[in-house]
């Protein structure tokens, strides 16, 4: 008789590599060590187990330890299941036992964990054993079992069967419903089919069954097919233990517990994470959003807990950095069981905590590092507590603390105590290692130096959703021990199933505005204005076109269509990413006059942060409406935003599914919510978890790793959800294809840290330059730095020399922020303290220096004229249809080559960017391609130009563009600041002439230019200027030279360090 492919291909192979791992084996079919088939243990073998693991045990404890394995207890088989969990990891179950003469107390072990002894324990696989079933009898095809315990259930399929999992796993179900005791030890559930292989736990969903996949170093001789890597990984004895003993998670959601098992990527990284603490480092573990990070920790938690790793007890730190993200950590590790896990609720609570725990679990935010009292929050700006006429702000700048104390007088408030916060050390101890959550150089900054002085001796494990990135030279690798633990990348967790496609589609809003009517307007508000206040007028009216009335609506018409075709239809909702919490608000005002139009019947709910009413429009509008309500009951108005109190309730029922909301469950819980959409601006972006969030409607310039970690909340799966979809109004495809290719993993920590070496040097000649600029000082900045600083002060009272200052500083700043923490930057750490401490008390003495301001009628009148004045004529998709960002290479060759007006769109703002930047350092070059190009765009907008010559316009542009630097190197200019000057003199001398005049320039004045800080001394800047107008002054007249001799200065300055 013939077998079946599925007994021959996968089920015989299966059986043979389990017995070259250890395993013993007999043939179900034939042989049975039971007495009947309602048993489900093996009891001989489990007896045998229990003595020869406990050879201590005498004949009545041992009856009383099998009694004990073997009595289910619990109502259900999850809850059995996690009882008998119990008992197998060990020291749950002990026995009074007479121990030479005298009554013990004694753990019983039921499997022993020691690698040394791993064999004293009885692994056996058997095929086609039937067992007893409530509809008929059920015969799995492998059973793996441990001291006569079944732990593993396999079913096995043909490889040329077109929907092997499907099949496999709804026999694994059907087991589980009709042969439930079976299930009571059980701690895998497998389906192979020689080609594949998918794993997971009891109760558990099809979609939640993962493969395993293996790195290249990580393949083994001879485990060849997808079925051998499974079983091999996964039942190899001291795996199979691991995996038991410390990666089984019990945890509960909404209300109901749910066994979890490990992906492939979480037990690399935490064992990875494990042996590298061990040897005193620590790492970064970068898994991209939605691959279950928060349950990596969790794990790598337990093992640091763990007696037989040898941390000695240890106190982990869970640190993140926001409010939310600290209580959604907290509530996790407690939901998966992990004990003593206490949340820090301030700076003395911290400090309580880290003094006195030993072995326990704290969670806090990294703010509670730098608060300094019971008052502090976790605004990381400034916040103020007022009394009476006194005021105290605590006031962060480059992540230097100051409790500045101020009093009210003559209407305004005037500083009279400044007082640098200094941290002290928290703890000593060796055995402390801390876990940071989603750490980026943006959130952490010099803290990290802090902690290393607050926390001398821990070792410290960072784990992030986007990986290190080159361009702001984060400090990671150093901070965190110089390489990465792990990774896993976007491309590998879709491909694993374990978060969904993300596929990108990308929508403009056509604008029509009345130009000539729009400035004759804004000249009648505000001509009488100076030209700066002009000036920033115009800069804001163009951040406020993205608010018009009518490009909202139309935008807002486009998303309730695309939410009713593609999201809603399948149950699935939305978010909306806005520009600014009064983007926000507008959006949800578009909605609600469209649902009162008929237009749609959805939920949208605004969910922003509200601060303080005195110093918060947002806040000071939305009190004002809660009391006017509260006084006018029959007579209430709207209130646009989610009351900060219902914040938490809201985001979480969010995650609800749509349905009758009064329909709720016995316990009083919500089982539904028609919340269609949410709409955000930066709350929800970072560690939001809402797997039924399947659309980003994005109107946000969103960069690099915050654009990464706002995509990642629609990539989580869910029944059902084949993708999740990136909608964006904004037009952030180079941002997104820039985020992709920073992103992309090729970038190593060692990368990073060349780049810290190179800087030091840097570091080093920006603090000389900033203490020689103010070497005329008479005081010690060391001996008496209250007097420095006061003379400081009086020194830089003139506004050149105050430029100067700041502009030192700010290259100071610069290296900093790219060395620290590297322990190399700790001396620059007092004068860092310094001369920002310099910077803010000139701030407030030299009130003239502050940015003109824009008050809220200006700003109230900049938007009714851009509502006026600007209309939206609907919305243009630029795709024929979505596109897939997971491959960053094929996305960015699809989004520039979608269609001709993808390609003019993209060109217009490579352009508008390069230009721009351009007319910065090289102003004479680029400022006519800058008129040049807004004639052509106002061509094309009045159709007087079409598509084809208007790319041809723009080639052309681009090609004037690439020819400059080569142009500039023809004459022997290599430099942007010599290719800079060049191009004005140009503007001076014509083409033929301007040569020999750039090299008379730069021999005339390369002596200042080689003076260390020479854009920072006046009396070199005043020296090149005579130098400049006598070269000049042969060509135009004297004040013209001098004018011309400034604006070559500027260029300079510019092009200083290019």
């Amino acid at each position: 008789m013939s077998q079946s492919p599925e007994y021959t291909f996968s089920e015989v192979p299966a059986i043979e590599l389990f017995r070259k791992l250890g395993y013993q084996y007999w043939d179900g079919s034939g042989t049975d060590e039971r007495t009947g088939i309602t048993e489900i243990t093996l009891k001989d073998r489990l007896l045998q187990a229990i003595k020869r693991l406990n050879p201590w045990i005498d004949n009545n404890n041992l009856n009383k330890a099998y009694d004990k394995i073997t009595d289910a207890q619990g109502a259900s088989l999850i809850e059995i299941n996690q009882n008998f969990w119990e008992l197998l990891k060990g020291a749950a179950f002990s026995v009074k036992q007479v121990i030479r003469g005298k009554d013990e107390f004694i753990p019983v072990k039921y499997i022993e964990y020691d690698a040394e002894r791993i064999n004293d324990n009885d692994f056996l696989v058997v095929n086609q054993l039937k067992f007893h079933g409530t509809a008929r009898h059920s015969v799995p095809d492998l059973v793996v079992y441990v001291n006569g315990l079944p732990v593993g259930v396999i079913e096995c399929k043909s490889p040329t069967s077109h929907n092997a999992f499907e099949n496999a796993y709804s026999d694994l179900d059907f087991y589980q419903r009709n042969s439930e005791k079976l299930f009571y030890y059980n701690q895998i559930c497998a389906a192979i089919w020689e080609v594949g292989g998918r794993y997971g736990a009891i109760n558990s969903p099809a979609a939640f069954y993962s493969v395993y996949r293996l790195k290249p170093f990580e393949e083994v001789a001879g485990i060849i097919t997808e079925q051998d890597k499974l079983i091999y990984n996964l039942f190899q004895k001291e795996r199979l233990l691991d995996i038991i003993r410390h990666f089984v998670i019990f945890e509960v959601d909404e209300g109901k517990v749910i066994k979890k098992l490990p992906r492939y990527q979480q037990i690399r990284a935490t064992n990875n994470t494990i042996e590298k603490l061990q040897g005193g480092q620590g790492g970064v573990v970068w898994h991209t959003q939605g691959s279950g990070k928060s349950i990596t920790m969790a794990y790598v938690t337990r093992k640091l807990q763990a007696p037989e790793f040898g941390f000695d007890n240890p106190t982990v730190i869970v640190m993140t950095d926001r409010k939310d993200l600290d209580a959604q950590i907290t509530g996790t590790f407690r939901n998966v069981g992990l004990k003593n896990v206490r949340q820090a609720t301030s700076v003395r609570n911290l400090d309580r905590l880290l003094r006195n725990d030993y072995g326990g679990i704290i969670t806090t935010t990294i703010q509670k590092f730098q608060e300094v009292d019971k008052d502090a929050t976790d605004t990381p700006d400034q916040t103020e507590a007022e009394e009476e006429r006194l005021k105290v702000e605590k006031h962060i700048s480059n992540n230097v603390l100051f409790k500045i104390t101020k009093i009210a007088r003559d209407g305004r408030w005037e500083e009279i105590e400044r007082e640098e916060v200094k941290l002290e050390e928290l703890s000593d101890k060796k055995n402390l290692y801390v876990l940071v959550d989603e750490a980026h150089r943006s959130q952490y900054g010099f803290l990290a130096t802090f902690m290393r002085s607050v926390l001398p001796h821990a070792k410290f494990v960072a784990f992030t959703g986007t990986p290190i990135s080159k361009e702001d030279k984060s400090t990671l690798g150093e901070f965190y021990g110089g390489d990465y633990l792990d990774t896993y990348t976007i491309k590998e967790a879709v491909a694993d199933g374990a978060t969904v496609e993300l596929l990108y589609d990308e929508g403009i809003a056509k604008l029509d505005v009345k130009k000539d009517e729009l400035d004759a307007e804004f000249h009648e508000k505000f001509g009488h204005e100076s030209e700066k206040k002009q000036e920033l007028l115009k800069d804001k009216a163009l951040k406020t076109y993205q608010f018009s009335a009518s490009r909202i609506g139309e935008i807002s018409k486009h998303i309730i269509n695309h939410f009713q075709e593609k999201i809603y239809s399948n149950g699935n909702k939305a978010m909306l990413v806005c520009d600014g919490r009064f983007g926000a608000i507008r959006y949800k005002q578009a909605f609600e006059a469209l649902r009162a139009e008929g237009y749609h019947d959805f939920d949208a709910k605004v969910v922003v942060s509200i601060g303080s009413p005195k110093t918060d429009e947002v806040a000071e509008e939305y009190y004002k409406t809660v009391e006017w309500n509260k006084n006018h009951p029959h007579d209430t108005q709207p209130i646009w935003v989610v009351a900060p109190d219902d914040i938490k309730q809201v985001t979480e029922d969010y995650k609800l599914p749509f349905g009758d909301v009064t329909d709720i469950e016995k316990s009083g819980r919500k089982k539904f919510d028609n919340t269609a959409i949410l709409i955000v601006s930066d709350m929800l972006l970072t560690g939001y978890d809402a797997p039924i969030a399947s659309c980003l409607y994005l109107d946000k310039p969103l960069k690099e790793h915050n654009l990464l970690q706002a995509i990642a909340r629609v990539n989580r799966s869910r029944k059902g959800k084949a993708a999740g979809y990136i909608v964006d109004y904004f037009g952030i495809s180079a941002f997104l294809i820039q985020s992709l290719e920073i992103f992309s993993g090729d970038i190593r920590p060692n990368d990073i840290l060349k780049n810290i070496n190179e800087e030091y040097p840097k570091l080093e000649l920006n603090h000389n330059k900033l203490v020689d600029f103010f070497r005329p000082l008479k005081a010690d900045r060391h001996l008496d730095r209250n007097k420095y600083v006061d003379e400081a002060l009086r020194y830089i009272e003139p506004v050149d020399k105050r430029d100067n200052f700041k502009e030192l500083l700010k290259q100071f700043n610069k290296s900093v922020a790219i060395v620290l923490p590297d322990v190399k930057a700790i001396k620059f750490l007092d004068d860092f303290k310094l001369y920002n401490e310099i910077k803010l008390r000139a701030k407030n003495a030299y009130p003239d220096d502050e940015e003109l301001k824009i008050t809220k009628d200006e700003s109230q009148m900049l938007q009714t004229l851009i509502d006026t004045y600007l209309k939206s004529e609907g919305i243009e998709s630029l795709l024929n249809e979505p596109v897939s960002i997971i491959d960053k290479d094929k996305f960015k060759e699809e989004i520039l080559n979608a269609s001709p007006a993808t390609t003019e769109l993209k060109m217009r703002n490579n352009l508008i960017h390069v230009i721009k930047v351009g007319l910065e350092k090289n102003p004479d070059f680029y400022r006519p391609l800058a008129e040049r190009l807004e004639q052509l765009l106002k061509e094309r907008k009045e159709d007087r130009i079409t598509q084809i010559s208007l790319l041809k316009a723009f080639a052309d542009i681009q090609d004037v563009i690439a020819n400059e630097q080569r142009e500039g190197a023809s004459k022997g200019f290599i430099t942007e600041q010599q290719v800079a000057v060049y191009n004005t003199m140009k503007t001076i001398y014509g083409a033929e002439d301007a040569e020999a005049a750039t090299n008379a320039l730069f021999d005339n004045i390369t002596g200042e230019l080689e003076i260390i800080g020479w854009e920072a001394k006046g009396m070199v800047l005043h020296e090149m200027e005579k130098k400049i107008i006598s070269i000049l002054k042969d060509k135009i007249d004297r004040p013209a030279a001098k004018i011309k001799a400034k604006e070559l200065i500027e260029v300079l300055k510019r092009n200083k360090h290019a």
